[in-house]
């Protein structure tokens, strides 16, 4: 049951909402107030009814209960976006065509619809926040009888335009809203029937464009302007986005929630084309050319408890599957591509680890508790079934196969600035915090050339983008993204990570072969302990691509055993911890990568490097490519600084747990970077070059050489030296050859080629300890430096049989 309580000013009982076909007339329990002679010398009734309206309206609440439990949509305001006070300018004219249809079109200027807090019944003292959306709209909406199933049903037209938009989130005086929004919706031929006990909405055209001028940061809780409405200045932004879309779609709503009353809803949608750009000071990155289709099955809204009893509002789904392609991913000023993505994935129940996952989200007010009563917090629980993952560049293709993720725990939303509230360091922007959230993934490994070509390793080399083959951890903390960054539009990120009981993979086998699943093998970090902790980390679309740049970035990862084989029962290393601390590093990812390349020899055309012994490629113009800065800080205390420690043979305590610091150990302590002067005068080493890496990602075909005689693990037989060439006709799929002809080479297997280069001017070491389990620690090597490093390597992941 819905109502509105406690009416404080209703001039008129119609109210035109936002949206293209929703006219909300004969409020409930809304009280009537008699329409004055100005108001009745607007009201015309020639071929129709045009109604002419100012519309100011508020109301204490508004409530849906479900099951006895309530949401309460609290301090309803619609009235002027522009003049606080003032009513909304509407005008609607109503007419029936000679053949039974009701047309409406309509004109909506200045109108804001608001809501201050919304509130859970059974959780007093905090809310969700309030939203407010302003705009202006201009469109018609046509209906007729009869829908698609029978003369029982309707088919509607509308389509609409909205300008001047804004939408934003707030809680507690703080806002992240979208500014200047503009839209064009079109939806033709869409009917509503009642199938069986289903409402079923079938909409076989669906265009429309869109884009949102700026997303801004307010710190102002009286404005939501997009200048502060203090000091005037124009708010900080994010960047802008815009899109469009032409999709079919059909949506079942019906009765019955998950636990009880609610709504069950049912969705497939075909997208013809699409495409997403997101805007840094004119620069772009742009998402083009996206086609494919979803289903969502079994999703049901309840209002209802979590797990942990807390009232909240329930959204649990049954299975969400799909196939995207995104046509052309394109970067930087020049508009130049990456290549294509196509991503097919599956979210349904599924055991992991021996405990079974579902996907649901349990919507709460509260966010976190020292940021005050306004914000979000979401019980949330996932399971990714599968999901795999396919690059194109240059006309070759590589997939990331058989990505898993699970995962419990909550997720809490808050708007914030920068200040300390009950002794939590709060930033500007929006705040994402993890409380207690428990979770992992795992890949089970590349295709490369095709979804069916044989599953290889080589997921190590995503070590490279800071990607784990595997991962699993319990996480605490938060990422706080502020608008605005290096300069002008972009993000600003502060963060503050806790992981605890962490596993990840640094090179891991596949998880399942073909023969069901298996605990992985490889080199394993567990009993993994982490903090790391980002300030000032700008980030920006600049003319070469996205562009981040650190102000000081700190982490301790402590790893309680270093494993070889499976992560619970594999041999150990050790005890390994590592310490990082970086001023000013930065990182830059550009599409295009390798270009062309000597490999195995040098020269800089392909007669120079045929004639070194080396093999000349030439990989295309689309990839990826990645620079690098790691900027390594001296030490200015005991948890920022760059270490590294070795412990082995340490003692166990009573539950057979290695106790860490009871063991020999080696240390290499305060370590950082140098450029080999002070050419700024200042009196301090500089240290502005750091260690560079430049990484060109590409898929491209490779020369891969037979080791030893004979016949390899499938049978295929070759000598030594001779080269692998692809050919459908023989056994496995390929054959060996001695001396590859030119069209033998066009058949090269197909790589993941990563082609690195790494210099440094200086590495200095401050010291070397030896540490022993009675004696402590003592220097063997104090003030070691390297200088003037400059290391290349080209490394391709290619099936090994």
């Amino acid at each position: 049951m819905t109502t509105i309580s406690r009416t404080t000013s209703l001039m008129y009982r119609c109210l035109l909402m936002a949206g293209p076909v929703v006219l909300v007339s004969g409020l409930v329990r809304a009280d009537m107030q008699s329409l004055d002679d100005a108001a009745l010398s607007r009201v015309q009734g020639q071929s129709g009814i045009t109604l002419e309206m100012d519309l100011k309206m508020s109301a204490d609440a508004l409530s849906y209960y479900d099951d006895g439990q309530g949401v309460h949509l609290e301090g309803l305001r619609v009235g002027s976006s522009e003049i606080a006070g003032n009513g909304a300018f509407h005008n609607a004219t109503f007419d029936v065509s000679s053949a039974g249809a009701l047309n409406l079109t309509y004109l909506v200027e200045d109108r804001r619809i608001e809501f201050s807090d919304i509130r859970l019944a059974g959780a007093p003292g905090v809310s969700m926040g309030g939203i407010f959306l302003d705009h202006s709209l201009d469109g018609y909406f046509n209906l007729r009888s009869g829908g698609g199933v029978g003369g029982a049903g309707y088919t509607f037209d509308t389509a609409y335009t909205m300008t001047g938009g804004r939408l934003g989130y707030l809680t507690n005086g703080n806002a992240v809203f979208l500014d200047d929004i503009t839209m064009n919706f079109e939806a033709l031929g869409v009917t509503l029937d009642l199938v069986g006990n289903t409402l079923q909405l079938a909409a076989p055209s669906i265009k429309g464009d869109w884009r949102v001028g700026a997303i801004r940061f307010s710190d102002d809780p009286a404005y939501h302007g997009k200048r502060h409405g203090s000091t005037g200045a124009l708010l900080p932004s994010y960047g802008s986005l815009s899109g469009s879309y032409d999709l079919t779609s059909t949506t079942g709503i019906t009765a019955g929630g998950r636990q009880g009353q609610g709504l069950r809803i049912d969705n497939e949608t075909f997208i013809s084309s699409a495409s997403l750009v997101y805007e840094d000071d004119g620069v772009a990155l742009a998402l083009r050319d996206i086609s494919g289709q979803y289903q969502i099955q079994d999703l049901r809204l309840d209002v209802t408890t979590d797990w942990q009893n807390r009232p909240a509002v329930g959204l649990s789904l049954g299975k969400f599957d799909g196939d995207l392609t995104i046509g052309s991913v394109e970067m930087g000023a020049g508009g130049n591509r990456f290549g294509s993505v196509n991503l097919r994935f599956v979210f349904e129940d599924r055991t992991f680890n021996g405990k079974a996952y579902t996907n649901a989200f349990y919507l709460q007010g509260g966010g976190h508790p020292d940021a005050g009563p306004q914000g979000l917090r979401v019980a949330a629980q996932w399971s990714l079934s599968g999901l795999d993952l396919g690059y194109r560049e240059d006309g070759n293709q590589v997939y990331v196969s058989g990505l898993q993720s699970w995962g419990q725990g909550d997720v809490t939303v808050n708007v914030t600035r920068d200040e300390i509230k009950n002794g939590t360091q709060f930033y500007d922007g929006l705040r994402v915090g993890f409380d207690g959230l428990k979770g992992g993934y795992r890949i089970n490994g590349l295709r490369v050339g095709g979804e069916d070509a044989p599953l290889q390793g080589g997921t190590e080399l995503l070590l490279a983008l800071g990607v784990y083959p595997a991962y699993e951890f319990e996480m605490d903390g938060h990422i706080t993204l502020a608008a605005g960054g290096a300069s002008g539009d972009g993000f600003t990120v502060n963060s503050d990570i806790y992981i605890r009981n962490g596993k990840a993979a640094v090179i891991a086998a596949p998880y399942d072969e073909g023969a069901g699943e298996t605990a992985q093998k490889g080199l394993w970090l567990t009993d993994v302990t982490y903090e790391g902790h980002v300030r000032d980390m700008t980030v920006d679309m600049s003319e070469q691509g996205l562009a981040m740049e650190t102000g000081e970035v700190w982490s301790t990862m402590d790893i309680g055993d270093v494993r070889v084989g499976t992560a619970d029962a594999g041999a150990s290393f050790g005890r390994v911890r590592l310490q990082s601390y970086e001023k000013g590093s930065a990182i830059v990812i550009a599409p295009g990568g390798a270009g062309s390349v000597c490999v195995g020899g040098s020269g800089s055309t392909s007669s120079a490097c045929d004639a070194s012994g080396g093999n000349w490629e030439e990989r295309g113009s689309e990839g990826v490519s990645v620079g690098m800065k790691k900027v390594l800080a001296r030490a200015e205390g005991p948890d920022k600084r760059n270490a590294l420690l070795w412990e082995t043979n340490r003692t166990r305590d009573g539950q057979g747990k290695a106790v860490n610091g009871s063991g020999t150990g080696l240390h290499f302590n305060d370590i950082h970077t140098g450029d080999g002067g002070d050419f700024n005068g200042d009196g301090i080493e500089d240290n502005v070059y750091g260690i560079q890496t430049d990484l060109a990602i590409d898929v491209y075909q490779a020369k891969v050489t037979k080791k030893q005689d004979g016949p390899d693990s499938l049978g295929v037989i070759g000598n030594r030296g001779d080269e692998k060439i692809m050919d459908p006709g023989a056994l496995q799929g390929y054959r060996y050859v001695a001396q590859p002809t030119a069209a033998d080479k066009v058949n090269r297997p197909l790589g993941f080629a990563v082609k690195a280069q790494s210099r440094f001017k200086e590495l200095t070491i401050n010291n070397v300890d030896l540490i022993h389990r009675n004696g402590g620690a003592r220097t063997a090597l104090y003030g070691a430096k390297l200088q003037n490093f400059d290391i290349r390597a080209n490394l391709t992941a290619t099936p090994i049989p």
